[in-house]
């Protein structure tokens, strides 16, 4: 059986958001990370405002991603569950400052 094998980009907002992140949650988002690059498995994930997707933990944490061209994704931000609407659209203009050709 096939899996979908997706290639991850970072923005550089995406980078800057991640090093300010306790280790421990490092470590989580990177093994997340890892199932989407080798499985294609995105767990806890959804479509929060056509473009961009969210990925979802219990404890309110999210990173915002977007597809783009075939098998990529695209991080663009994270946050939490509590700032949810400003990183949304947040999100949405880095989404289109990455893909304005």
């Amino acid at each position: 059986m096939k899996c979908n094998r997706y290639t991850v980009l970072n923005t550089a907002e995406y980078d800057e958001w991640l090093a300010e992140q306790p280790e421990k949650c490092k470590v989580q988002i990177l093994g997340r990370l890892a199932h989407i690059k080798e499985d294609g498995h995105f767990g806890d994930h959804k479509d929060v405002d056509g473009d961009v997707w969210e990925l979802k933990w219990r404890s309110g944490r999210r990173v915002y991603y977007a597809y783009i061209e075939e098998s990529q994704v695209l991080l663009l931000l994270g946050g939490n569950k509590n700032g949810q609407s400003k990183d949304i659209k947040k999100a949405k203009k880095i989404l289109c400052k990455y893909t304005e050709t």
